[in-house]
């Protein structure tokens, strides 16, 4: 988190329990950080979401998803992504309950220290 909070296209956005921060999201409108390209003008890329073990199962998740689509529409996008690993049940439930849907199946494969990787895209 801390590599992109002060880069200019990167913001995050918290949900607070009092002085607590317990669930908290990124969008990027540069770079799709995951795959690092860039991206069209008029897309947001939702990252980093984050909900504490013990704030789970009360929505939160999908509420700092609706507070992130919120400002990319107050800045004049008119699309978002997001990438989930398949072993991230929860987060795609989350994802599918705020109208998303899976467009691709993304393959990589970790080959160096610095984590470059191998990709291929698979329409779904």
């Amino acid at each position: 988190m801390e590599r992109f909070i002060d880069q200019p296209g990167y913001s995050y956005y918290g949900i607070y329990d009092g002085d607590n921060l317990i669930c908290y999201g990124a969008i990027s409108t540069n770079h799709d950080n995951f795959i690092n390209r860039k991206m069209d003008p008029n897309t947001v890329y939702l990252f980093d979401d984050y909900t504490n073990p013990y704030h789970r199962g009360e929505g939160l998740h999908r509420k700092i998803i609706a507070i992130r689509e919120y400002e990319a529409r107050k800045q004049g996008k008119s699309v978002t992504f997001a990438y989930v690993q398949s072993s991230n049940r929860a987060s795609a439930k989350g994802f599918k309950r705020c109208g998303y849907v899976a467009r691709i199946k993304l393959i990589y494969k970790q080959i160096g220290k610095n984590r470059p990787f191998k990709r291929k895209f698979i329409e779904l």
